[in-house]
């Protein structure tokens, strides 16, 4: 097993942000719910945000790749991918990162691929390339996007680490998440009936 050093987490900061601004307003409506709401009513409407607030979580919150010199853990939202990096097949970018490992494709949904962000770095490259068109003087890696970084690292890691980490790819469905949009989902759809 690795030590925490060895880990790395990546996560959408502008996702988090946004859920934690979705899991506020959902507590206030909540909280302003309960103390004006009355009867069945009440009752809906708490069910019906603790459903959206679920689903938030997992859409937002939730969704993460850790990589370490074990293996590659791809959490979405409604199940984890674990692939050690001797099954790791390929890696590419285009408008999702995906990961193809056992003859499957899984598609990371916790760092967005920017175009937009992607352009500008290629444009920066560009500029440092027409300054420095000899390479004289300093030496500057070249800037990339989020995902194009976080896939040469998956790629790097691969290679390090490939001999090492074997092992089936294991898929787990997350069933606190489907559990709890289940149970809110039907009291909504129940209350709402009644």
């Amino acid at each position: 097993m690795s030590s925490d050093e060895d880990i790395t987490t990546y996560r959408s900061r502008p996702a988090m942000a946004v859920g934690v601004l979705l899991i506020a307003v959902g507590a206030w409506m909540v909280v302003d719910t309960s103390i004006r709401g009355d009867g069945r009513t009440k009752w809906l409407a708490i069910a019906m945000v603790i459903f959206f607030a679920i689903l938030v979580v997992a859409l937002t919150l939730r969704s993460a790749v850790v990589i370490g010199p074990d293996r590659l853990v791809i959490r979405n939202p409604f199940r984890t991918i674990v692939v050690p990096w001797g099954a790791l097949e390929r890696v590419r970018a285009e408008y999702s990162i995906e990961v193809r490992a056992d003859r499957k494709a899984f598609h990371i949904w916790a760092i967005p691929v920017s175009l937009r962000e992607r352009k500008r770095a290629l444009r920066q490259q560009g500029r440092s390339a027409a300054e420095n068109p000899y390479g004289q003087g300093v030496h500057e890696l070249p800037r990339l996007s989020q995902a194009d970084q976080v896939v040469d690292d998956l790629r790097g890691m691969s290679e390090q680490f490939g001999k090492q980490s074997t092992g089936p790819v294991q898929i787990r469905w997350s069933p606190e998440i489907l559990g709890g949009l289940a149970v809110s989902g039907l009291a909504s759809v129940l209350l709402g009936v009644l």
